[in-house]
């Protein structure tokens, strides 16, 4: 049970589960209906195979309308469990990309069907022995293999808001679920560039239906004591239902908006006023309600939540909000006082905001809300990225981050969730400060720091960076150069002192170590020109500048690293550059460094007592990296037949992982040794077999000089362990294995 749990934490952080119970919340009841009578989604229902698009305005409830058809497909899966359901939501404050979709379409999965955990768990303990994170194809190609078992008979999955995806996200996802052999749902706006890419799509609009705003109308105003009240005279109920009806043009998002707005009037003359004024327009409604709220009790508190909630990198909690709007702005400092109480926050913002209480998210009422005040809040004087930046740094220097000398796990740490906003103040302080050209208070803070955790991305736990790797792992070069002495304009704060360019973080990482690792190109420029710095330099993980840079991708750092560095240093490392490139397949790295006279394009990690480990290009053919794999073999000395001690040869390794494309690139090869199988593990015939991959094994047998009777050093043959059990395959597929075996030859 604890594996399991690790497993699905580990697949995805996001609970989609908990997203759809909020969305399906703001349904009022009865609405949406009209879905279940429509031909083509009761046609999708039933299980015709294939891709489902409804297209609408904005704010014409799409999202809800989703989350109605995910509960029905919700509650037929409950009744059966041969039904398999996954859904996602993208939402314009989180980084949708195609991983995370995958990752979290997994995890519900995997969640709501034990049995599917046998699938995942070969991926999970590849990827957790290396701390690293599955590639979208990965997961792709776990969720095909459980869709194409015999586990389920019927498969949906369901996508809402792919047009709030940026545009390379958009077609990555639409590709990759339009592959998947399931009905797939799509909610958006309409999207005419994207059509061509699942041309056998059906299409419905996704328009109003007056009987459903009517009811969202009756719903909201039966929650509106005030308005409720005054609408028990005479025909007012009638009227207002017909005006919001008539000015709401089809959008559910403007009816509540005015709806919120009337539920002001205090008698029935304001009443009668306010709808023939009631503006029509999504943008025109938003104007009206900001004018509603500079002239409410809390305008500036408002306008602080709003521009929050506009400019924030990532989805914020209501505590997280709440403790954001208790710092004050001159001079900025956290000041507990100041906090206020949800509701008071809510009814300021005058319905601009919206509570999911499963999540415990705020939001903007809808994203056309965010594309409105990031133009409106400019107007007005916001100075949104220096305020987010500042505000997020008098958290930072609240909670004592200059100079923090625990030790910090992850962010489940105490120190984070004991105070609400740390968080996300210390995830994007200085992504903000950079968008502001750093602020004069965020300046002095960061040449404050003797020991600020930090959170790098290639390692577990925080580090602790002092002012001159904080500056280069933010990448804020020019402040670098003002106190390297590189630049002779003034500074408004005296350096810190002494200054030493290669001075270590706790695990060891220079501040040019950190600006290779994070692709901070100007930073790593600056660097290397300063006098004394120490281009070579290891880390405590025996990572160098170089590595991290190759392993990263970043091809112009390393050409620039490679101008000051030796073959030595290239081929350093129990991991070198090369290898960590093309495990990464990273090809133009690649090229970089197979230009340096003297690269050991066959090192491999060391002896650590049984035998030696991979090579380059064992790396990319066990990682699927085809490009790198072309590279590589086009090296005139290269060792194709190089063998991990454990997990043999390349092609031995590409065959176990289904690499089929690489495993037919290396069969091509005329010294190819297709029977290595002095490893642990055996050569490419027992590994596929073992696996259950019928396609492989079929390319394998192929081979004239195949031995079909080969064993490992255990006595094992690739009969033997078919027989024995095969990993991923169902029993038919490793029947047809032991068959085809057999007919080879296999005793």
């Amino acid at each position: 049970m604890a594996l399991f749990k690790k497993i699905v934490e580990w697949l995805s952080d996001i609970n989609y589960h908990a997203i759809q119970a909020d969305n399906y919340r703001k349904r009022a009841e009865g609405t949406g209906e009209w879905a279940f009578d429509d031909p083509k989604i009761v046609e999708w229902l039933g299980g015709a195979l294939g891709v489902l698009w409804g297209v609408g305005m904005p704010g014409a409830g799409k999202t809800v309308l989703a989350s109605i058809i995910i509960d029905h497909l919700l509650q037929k899966a409950k009744a059966n469990k041969r039904i398999c359901v996954a859904f996602a939501f993208s939402r314009y404050t989180d980084k949708f990309t195609g991983d995370k979709v995958l990752g979290g379409l997994l995890r519900q999965v995997v969640q709501d069907h034990p049995s599917t955990l046998a699938f995942v768990e070969p991926l999970y303990d590849y990827h957790d022995q290396r701390k690293t994170r599955p590639s979208e194809k990965e997961l792709l190609g776990v969720i095909r293999a459980i869709f194409n078992s015999d586990l389920f008979d019927e498969k949906f999955c369901a996508l809402d808001g792919l047009d709030e995806a940026f545009e390379d996200t958009q077609v990555d996802v639409l590709d990759a679920l339009a592959d998947l052999p399931a009905n797939l749902l799509l909610m958006s706006r309409p999207l005419p560039l994207l059509k061509d890419r699942v041309p056998n799509a059906g299409f419905f609009n996704i328009i109003l239906h007056e009987a459903d705003i009517i009811q969202m109308i009756k719903d909201k105003i039966r929650r509106m004591p005030r308005l409720r009240n005054l609408l028990e005279k005479g025909d007012w109920k009638e009227k207002v239902v017909n005006t919001v009806l008539k000015r709401s043009s089809g959008m559910f998002l403007v009816a509540s908006l005015q709806l919120d707005m009337l539920g002001s009037c205090i008698n029935i003359k304001s009443l009668s006023m306010a709808l023939q004024v009631l503006p029509a327009g999504v943008n025109v409604m938003y104007e009206a309600t900001m004018e509603r709220i500079n002239d409410g009790p809390a305008p500036e508190l408002a306008l602080g939540a709003l521009t929050l909630l506009a400019y924030a990198h990532e989805s914020l909690k209501m505590d997280d909000l709440l403790h954001a709007l208790a710092v004050e702005t001159e001079p900025f400092k956290y000041d507990s006082d100041l906090l206020v109480d949800p509701d008071t926050v809510l009814s300021a913002c005058c319905g601009l905001i919206t509570f999911e209480p499963w999540t415990k998210l705020v939001r903007l009422v809808h994203y056309t809300a965010q594309d409105f005040l990031v133009t409106y809040l400019p107007k007005v004087g916001a100075d949104a990225e220096a305020l987010l930046a500042c505000i997020c740094v008098a958290r930072l220097r609240g909670c004592g981050f200059a100079n923090y000398n625990c030790s910090i796990g992850d962010y489940s740490n105490d120190v984070f969730t004991h105070h609400p906003f740390l968080a996300y103040a210390h995830r994007n302080w200085a992504a903000h400060a950079r968008l502001a050209s750093l602020p004069a208070f965020v300046e002095e803070f960061i040449l404050q720091c003797q020991h600020f955790p930090w959170k790098h991305p290639l390692y577990a736990g925080f580090d602790h960076l002092n002012f001159i790797q904080l500056a280069a792992a933010c990448n804020f070069h020019s402040l670098l150069a003002q106190h390297l002495g590189l630049d002779s304009s003034p500074t408004i704060y005296p350096p810190p002192s002494p200054l030493n360019v290669n001075s270590k973080s706790a695990k060891g990482h220079t501040a040019l170590a950190l600006a290779a690792t994070f692709g901070h190109l100007k930073t790593v420029e600056l660097l290397i020109g300063v006098q004394g710095v120490d281009t070579q330099c290891f880390d405590s993980d025996g990572l160098s500048p170089l590595i991290t840079a190759s392993r990263a991708g970043h091809v112009q750092i390393v050409d620039m690293l490679l101008g000051v560095v030796d073959a030595d240093h290239v081929n350093a490392g129990s991991w070198t550059a090369l290898m960590f490139a093309a495990s990464e397949g990273h090809t133009e790295v690649i090229k970089s460094l197979l230009c340096v006279q003297g690269i050991n394009v066959n090192a491999r990690e060391p002896d650590t007592g049984f035998g030696e480990g991979d090579s380059a290009l064992i790396l990319a053919a066990l990682d699927n990296k085809l490009d790198a794999v072309q590279l590589l073999l086009g090296v005139d000395d290269i060792d194709i037949n190089a063998s991990h001690w454990w997990a043999g040869t390349a092609l031995a390794q590409a065959s176990c992982s289904r690499c089929i494309d690489i495993v037919k690139l290396l069969l091509k090869q005329d010294d190819i040794d297709v029977n290595s199988s002095q490893c642990h593990e055996g050569s490419a015939l027992m590994q596929a077999a073992h696996q259950g991959f019928k396609d492989i094994v079929e390319l394998l047998l192929q081979r004239e000089d195949i031995d079909v009777n080969a064993t490992r050093p255990d006595g094992y043959s690739a009969l033997a362990l078919t027989l024995k059990k095969s990993v991923q395959a169902s029993p038919e597929i490793s029947l047809e294995i032991i068959e085809l075996l057999q007919a080879h030859g296999a005793q």
